[in-house]
Formats: structure tokens, sequence, C-alpha cells
């Protein structure tokens, strides 16, 4: 493929991060109701190039791959940090306003573009042993970090969810909602619950 092609793809992809961040601010707005589902699956298509990614990492180093899960680690603690729900007066559940949130979500795409653009111009990954660079294995990372923070986000936006649905509190913050989710990890662990 010729750097033309590669590059309509990157507008595509950077189309599909502008979608999403548009339908997430929207979201926010509304009532969630149900089990949450919609929720955990609400940006399935961020899911539809796992397959190609999979296949392209069969290139990729180990230490490629680590750096990838790690940063789209990194990417997902600002937006689980900043996520929290409220339940009103009338029972319904509502995203909790915070101007933190509404900064990670549309300057990070930004950000994002920025230092992608960067990294693909002074470090790029060559093929073999040759100069050339290997451009779908570096649109492969870039899109795989995507995939990591919007699944790890949107877990625990559904087991906050979840939480507060089983308790009969107005809110739950993340000090409280870490912190019990530890202790259920480790009395679970020990066989105490």
């Amino acid at each position: 493929m010729t750097q033309y092609q590669w590059d309509l793809i990157g507008y595509g992809v950077w189309g599909l991060i502008i979608w999403v961040t548009l339908k997430q601010f929207f979201q926010t707005r509304r009532d969630v109701t149900g089990s949450g589902l919609k929720l955990l699956l609400g940006d399935w298509l961020m899911f539809a190039p796992v397959p190609w990614i999979v296949y392209c990492l069969t290139r990729a180093s180990k230490e490629e791959i680590i750096w990838m899960v790690i940063l789209g680690i990194a990417a997902a603690l600002p937006y689980i940090f900043t996520t929290t729900f409220v339940k009103r007066s009338d029972g319904t559940i509502r995203f909790k306003p915070n101007l933190f949130f509404y900064i990670f979500l549309f300057g990070f795409p930004y950000v994002r573009y920025l230092v992608r653009t960067n990294i693909f111009q002074t470090h790029p990954i060559f093929v073999g042993h040759t100069y050339q660079p290997d451009i779908e294995l570096m649109l492969a990372l870039y899109i795989g970090i995507l995939v990591v923070y919007t699944f790890l986000w949107r877990t625990a936006m559904y087991v906050k969810y979840r939480a507060l649905l089983k308790t009969g509190t107005t809110t739950i913050s993340n000090k409280s909602f870490f912190v019990k989710s530890y202790r259920r990890l480790v009395y679970t662990r020990k066989g105490i619950e």
C-alpha cells in the first residue's frame, strides 16, 4: 500500500475516534437504564479491528506489545478516575458531571493524534533490516492502545454502575469504590466471603 492509502486509513481511524468521542459525550447527558450492558458494549465498533491487530502483532516484538498495553492502561486511568455515577431522587442514574472528564474526553483525541504523528515520524518501526517503515504495524499498535483503553474504561464504568445499582447510596466515590473492590478481591481469594 502507498503512503496515501495508509493516510486515508489513518483519517478513517481519526474520524471513528471523533464519532466515538461525540457518542460518549451524548451518552453522559442521558439517564443510564437497564443492567448496564449498554455501558459495557457501547463502543463495540472499537473491537472490530481486533483480528487485524492480532495478525499485525505477530510481527511486533514483546517490548512493543508491552508498551501498547502500558500506554492503553495509562490512557484509561484518567477516564476511569473521572467517571462517576449519581443516583437522583427519582431513582434514575446519570453520569456525575465532572469538568476533568470532559477535558479528557475532548482533549485526549487531539493529544493522541499529535503523539501518534510525532512517533510515526521520529521513531518509525522498520520492516526487517530495511529502512522502510512498517506503517501497518505502527497503525495496529496505535489502534491497539485505543482498544485496550476502551475495554478497561468500559469495564470500569459497568462495574461502577452495577455497584451503584446494588447499594442504596446516591453516589459511589472512586476511593470507596476501589477500596471495596480490593477488599472483595482479597476476601474472595482467602475464602472469607
